[in-house]
């Protein structure tokens, strides 16, 4: 398997969220964001995850993911980011 870069995480990360919008109808990238990521805060702790312990982790992984993995075609990413909530205005 060649590398994973952080474009393909995102990548799949939109593939998650692009699901997400639909079944929701969230309309702007912020709530679509924060509302996914809150769903999963909520799966996990039906599981008995501490939150705080799993944020804490995200944070380091995604900060030794950004420092040590190439970028990718993120440009590529963001226009289907884009295009997934063409009618939403924040920046």
């Amino acid at each position: 398997m060649q590398d994973v870069t952080n474009a393909d995480r995102a990548g799949w990360a939109l593939e998650a969220l692009a699901g997400f919008v639909r079944d929701t109808r969230v309309d702007n990238a912020r709530d679509a964001v924060a509302d996914l990521i809150a769903n999963l805060l909520h799966l996990a702790r039906c599981r008995g995850l501490d939150i705080d312990l799993l944020l804490e982790q995200t944070r380091r992984l995604m900060a030794e993911e950004f420092a040590q993995d190439a970028e990718g075609n993120m440009a590529a990413i963001q226009v289907r980011f884009c295009e997934l909530l063409a009618h939403d205005h924040w920046s």
